[in-house]
């Protein structure tokens, strides 16, 4: 047990000097800092999502009008940061898309899916507008984990061009809205990012638990509907014994 927790402290720390490498990048660096920093913070987990582009807005802020203030946030923010999210939202879309589909080919069986229905399911996601609202909407939302939702599209393998496009266009409210947050709360943008990773984390939490319930549930009804058709079967034979 103390090799465990010695262990999360080390991690622990680990991700704090990360996150306080890549806040001095942003310093030192600007906008290419905001770009490095939201890049990896896309696909590094532990990374509380927000905390870079809050970070940034405080930042790259310092000493400005409001007016010179909101063009930064605009430009080195809400534009680099988009750019730097849909780069980064690639490396969960790449090994969803590319792994996603040989675990389900393997253990699908288990997990109450399989190859035939996922594929339905990108073909109907492919023929309504509504996967462009529900993408969209994830990557708008800043509470809303990154890195899970591109491991969901990427394991659905919704089109790539789609993909970009509309993980662009979503990153750019979620961005400026960080960015203005990071301006407005000053330097007490860090407690507040850490709030929002909560929220963050408690979602994660919730689709975590509804994805268990949900796998519980299609197994429940595999299985019955197995035993259902054995008993049709074993039924049918019986007639037809008798009956000769």
């Amino acid at each position: 047990m103390n090799i465990i927790l010695d262990w999360l402290h080390i991690i622990d720390a680990w991700i704090e000097g990360l996150i306080w490498l890549i806040i001095s990048w942003v310093h030192a660096l600007g906008p290419l800092g905001v770009f490095l920093g939201v890049m990896i913070e896309t696909f590094i987990a532990p990374i509380p999502s927000p905390i870079i582009m809050m970070a940034a807005g405080f930042i790259l802020t310092i000493g400005l009008d409001p007016y010179a203030a909101i063009l930064s946030i605009i430009v080195n923010v809400m534009l680099v940061g988009a750019f730097a999210v849909t780069i980064g939202s690639f490396f969960g879309y790449g090994i969803a898309y590319f792994g996603g589909y040989p675990i389900i080919e393997r253990y699908g069986k288990y997990l109450g899916t399989s190859i035939d229905e996922i594929e339905y399911m990108r073909q109907r996601m492919q023929q309504s507008s509504r996967d462009e609202i529900y993408l969209f909407t994830a990557r708008a939302i800043p509470i809303i984990p990154l890195s899970v939702v591109s491991l969901l599209y990427g394991a659905i393998r919704v089109d790539i061009k789609r993909f970009t496009f509309i993980t662009f266009l979503g990153a750019l409210p979620r961005c400026l809205i960080l960015g203005v947050l990071g301006w407005v709360v000053g330097i007490a943008f860090f407690n507040l990012a850490e709030l929002i990773d909560l929220f963050e984390t408690m979602i994660l939490v919730i689709l975590i638990i509804f994805f268990v319930v949900f796998l519980v549930y299609r197994i429940i009804i595999r299985r019955r509907a197995k035993q259902a058709k054995v008993n049709e079967i074993n039924t049918t034979v019986k007639e037809s014994g008798e009956s000769s």
